[in-house]
């Protein structure tokens, strides 16, 4: 299962898995660039009521998942509040694949070998900025598109805390020439058709995803860049910030 397999590296992942006879879940917003042969669903993943139906849909239809995919990304400029009054960053590339991962552990767990990719580069910029965790105040779209990525590091360490048997990659493949979807101001946008330019091709990046989809060690999160492998051990990442997330998580879902 892949969000966002309809562009850039989650639609190179799963024409690989296509092509190797594999079935592909293909969640995304725009039928029209599903890769032939994927079971699409539409699903806007940036409302947690949506991130809900998804799971439940999807829970007495498939017996496993194999491999979760959390790829969904955007790119904005300027502050951007979802319909659930949070910051659209915070929601889609944090809170959505906190959802997904924990609502589909049930089905991973039933898989041979079972993990779970994340692609949002945590473990690379440092701790989370706890002062401002949906940047409401210094808002500026690179930065709220770091500290977004930055969660998934604790979120891992909470993850695997919880599912020991499932392996869990955070991967970050430095700058990678995708079409860099959604809404920037003319600053930003110029200097996005420059990474398009000179960002690394999608099929590189996915060539070095496959090893870590295919094998790895349960029980230990894993951070991964172009450069090689870390484990996110206790200083990258220590439990305590798993905690202190997951605890604000809940608080920003019971509101």
């Amino acid at each position: 299962m892949i969000t966002e397999g309809t562009d850039g590296i989650g639609r190179g992942i799963a024409r690989v898995h296509l092509a190797r006879g594999e079935r592909v879940v293909d969640i995304g917003t725009d039928k029209a660039k599903t890769e032939p042969g994927a079971w699409f669903l539409r699903a806007d993943l940036d409302l947690i009521d949506e991130n809900g139906r998804l799971i439940d849909r999807l829970s007495p239809e498939l017996d496993t998942i194999d491999v979760l995919v959390l790829g969904a990304r955007v790119q904005r400029s300027r502050h951007t509040e979802t319909a659930d009054g949070l910051e659209s960053y915070f929601e889609l590339t944090y809170l959505s694949r906190f959802l997904l991962s924990r609502g589909l552990a049930g089905l991973l767990g039933r898989a041979a070998g079972p993990g779970g990719l994340n692609y949002c580069g945590a473990g690379c910029f440092g701790p989370p900025r706890w002062d401002g965790l949906q940047q409401r105040t210094q808002h500026h779209g690179r930065t709220a598109a770091i500290q977004a990525g930055i969660l998934n590091a604790p979120l891992a360490v909470d993850f695997v805390g919880h599912h020991p048997a499932i392996r869990y990659v955070n991967y970050f493949p430095g700058t990678v020439a995708t079409s860099f979807a959604g809404d920037c101001d003319d600053a930003e946008a110029a200097q996005i058709d420059r990474l398009r330019v000179t960002g690394n091709p999608v099929e590189t990046a996915v060539k070095e995803i496959l090893p870590f989809l295919d094998s790895g060690s349960p029980g230990h999160p894993v951070a991964v860049s172009a450069r090689g492998a870390v484990l996110l051990d206790s200083h990258s990442s220590p439990p305590a910030d798993a905690r202190r997330l997951y605890d604000y998580t809940r608080e920003v879902l019971a509101r």
